[in-house]
């Protein structure tokens, strides 16, 4: 990762960097019958999913970032799990009352 964006990224609490994936994720889905652009901030939410699991402040919610990126690769490839973009979206909105 970028150093700036790097130390940007960490200087962020984890409500706001999971706020930042599901802005992501939110445009994700707007575009669901654009693939490109869909497939472009779903792969930015994951992305950044990545960003949260390397913070070290996070590391005792590790096992569920773990999911989470589990859930949006999902969505975005095969969806062996059944998760809806509703039920994604919820999800990562949840974290918008936590500020």
């Amino acid at each position: 990762m970028d150093s700036v964006l790097n130390e940007k990224w960490f200087e962020l609490s984890l409500v706001q960097q999971m706020i930042n994936i599901g802005n992501e994720v939110k445009r994700a889905l707007k575009f669901s019958a654009d693939l490109d652009k869909r497939d472009m901030f779903f792969d930015r939410a994951i992305q950044y999913t990545n960003f949260t699991m390397e913070d070290p402040k996070n590391a005792h919610v590790l096992s569920e970032l773990l999911i989470s990126k589990e859930v949006l690769e999902d969505y975005r490839g095969e969806h062996n799990l059944a998760c809806t973009g509703e039920q994604i979206n919820g999800y990562y909105q949840a974290y918008q009352y936590l500020l």
